[in-house]
This record gives structure tokens, C-alpha cells and sequence, in this order.
């Protein structure tokens, strides 16, 4: 899920309780630890497993558990936001296309001081916002916030995404995509009634709070904690930035709603990885897909073991 701002939003350990020969101790000891949480979709003959995503995860981040490798194996096919997300070349030439202000008006619709501000906080990771004034608010805002967190140690090639799409390659288990890399790009350059300068902006202005963010999404995605999840994926985009909300988050979870209708009136195992943003929140991939009348219930890892 690229979205700006709100990609770190975006683009996000359990306990061992030991008490020997205790029957309360060996119960809890079975109990599943905490995991980012999954749903199943299920007919006569189809099962679809829905996982929310991890863009950048640090390299020693635990998320697989035996039981999702077990959906993992038992899938006929993998699908991802987008299929070709390692593409480079089409990346570059998209980019170019929808990420380029040739009129180099980055810093117009902010204050000196404003200005300021965003000068200081790129310089401090190495960037010169002055050299990427020909970019558009969104690109300059995604390569301010990969710089963030790659500081704080994230790294895409160790995200879920990724890493899902390297495995699935090694044993040829086909790849398909839910949108393409250039539907995302129309999403994130429309600059949906300029909330995407304002966005530009509350990034810089959070900067200090950065670490504390990306350690309370991570640890929120890895304990399966869905509140929080919509409390920093959702809500504040939701109150902030309502147009971008609604381009960014919302129309892309309908326009998934028919994909996975078509997924499931086929046959077969199918594993399906979208953004943990997009299944957070009431207007949630699967909070669409129950008002469809389609039953979406949450993964008992336990049960699965």
C-alpha cells in the first residue's frame, strides 16, 4: 500500500509461560502467540486467505508462524497489491510519468518558515529538497519517509510483500495482482484538492515522533492488534486528509471487493496480501466484502496447528 504520509502509517512478541507440571501452566503454554491477524473466506470449493501486509519490516522481525506457512503451502496461487512490484524499470518509467512537476513548484504553497522546516528536516537524512522541487508532493514525500525508516532500520526486501513474492517464485506458485503498479501511480498523484501538499507537510512536522510511530504500527501489526491498527492506519487519515482517505484507502478496497468475488467463484486455495491499512477500520476489505453478503471470519491460528 503506497499512501504518501500515511505509507508509515502505510507503507507497520509474543510471551512463554512456563509453570512445570502445572495443568493451568500446559494450557497456556498451547496458547497460539500473539501474530498479524489473517481471514478466511470460504465456499463449497474455494478458500481464501486474506493477510494484511507489512510493507518494510526490519530484517529480525518474527512474523511467520508455522500455521501461515501452512496456508502459504496450500495456496494455488498468490495474490499481492501488485504482481511486478520489484520492477524497477516500469517503476522508473512511471515515475517519470506521474511523479514530475515540470513547473518545479514543490515549496510554493508553503510559509518561509514552513519552507524552512521541510529544507531542514530532508537535509537531515541526506536529502536536498531544493534538487527535488521538479517532483510532485507525493514522491517527495514517499522518498522522505523511506529515508525515515530505513534510519529506523526497515528495509523493503525484508517486507512481507517481498518476501512472499521471492518465496512464491522459488517454488513457481503463480503471482497475480489486485491492481497494477500504474493504478497506484493515478492514485497517489492526483493530488486529491491539494491535500497532498498538506500531507508533504504533516510528515516533516512529525518527524519527531517518527521512531515512536513506526515501532507502535510494527508492534500493532505483529500482535494482531486491530484497534490499534485502525487508530494509526486509519483514523487520523480519515480526519486529517477525508479526500486522500477516500482515493487512497477507500475506492481501492471496492474496486478489490468484485476481484476477490470472482477469486471465490472459482476453485481452489488462494492466498491474498494487501496493505494492513486495507483491512482496518470500517470501510475495511472485508467490511465491504460482508455488506456483499460474503462471510469473512478471522484465521484461528490455534485451530490450525
Amino acid at each position: 500500500m503506497i499512501n504518501l504520509k500515511h505509507t508509515r502509517r502505510a507503507l507497520m512478541a509474543g510471551f512463554v509461560c512456563v509453570a512445570a507440571l502445572l495443568p493451568l501452566g500446559a494450557a497456556q503454554a498451547r496458547e497460539a502467540a500473539p501474530a498479524p491477524k489473517m481471514w478466511v473466506i470460504k465456499d463449497a470449493d474455494s478458500t481464501i486467505y486474506l493477510y494484511g501486509s507489512f510493507h518494510l519490516l526490519k530484517a529480525d522481525t518474527q512474523w511467520k508462524t508455522p500455521a501461515f506457512d501452512k496456508v502459504f503451502n496450500s495456496a494455488d496461487t498468490l495474490y499481492l497489491e501488485v504482481a511486478n512490484l520489484d520492477d524497477q524499470a516500469a517503476a522508473a518509467a512511471l515515475v517519470q510519468k506521474y511523479g514530475i512537476d515540470p513547473t518545479g513548484s514543490l515549496l510554493k504553497p508553503y510559509t518561509p518558515e514552513e519552507q524552512k522546516l521541510i529544507r531542514d528536516t530532508y537535509a537531515k537524512y541526506g536529502l536536498n529538497i531544493d534538487q527535488l522541487v521538479m517532483l510532485k508532493p507525493w514522491l517527495a514525500s514517499l522518498m522522505l519517509v523511506m529515508k525515515q525508516m530505513q534510519t529506523e532500520g526497515f528495509d523493503p526486501n525484508a517486507g512481507v510483500d517481498k518476501t512472499l513474492l521471492t518465496a512464491a517464485r522459488a517454488k513457481n506458485l503463480p503471482v497475480k495482482g489486485m491492481e497494477t503498479l500504474e493504478d497506484q501511480m493515478k492514485v497517489i498523484s492526483s493530488d486529491v484538492f491539494g491535500e497532498e501538499s498538506k500531507a508533504l507537510l504533516d510528515t516533516v512536522k512529525e518527524d519527531a515522533n517518527v521512531k515512536a510511530t513506526f515501532e507502535k504500527m510494527l508492534t500493532a501489526w505483529k500482535t494482531g492488534d486491530i484497534k490499534g491498527l485502525e487508530a494509526l492506519l486509519v483514523d487520523e487519515m480519515k480526519v486529517k486528509t477525508p479526500k486522500m482517505y477516500e482515493s487512497v484507502m477507500v475506492n481501492r478496497n471496492r474496486n478489490w471487493v468484485q476481484p476477490i468475488k470472482d477469486v471465490l467463484a472459482g476453485s481452489g486455495t488462494q492466498l491474498i496480501v494487501v496493505g494492513a491499512g486495507h483491512l482496518a477500520g470500517p470501510d475495511s476489505v472485508q467490511a465491504l466484502l460482508k455488506k456483499e453478503g460474503i462471510k469473512v471470519e478471522l484465521y484461528d491460528y490455534q485451530s490450525a496447528k
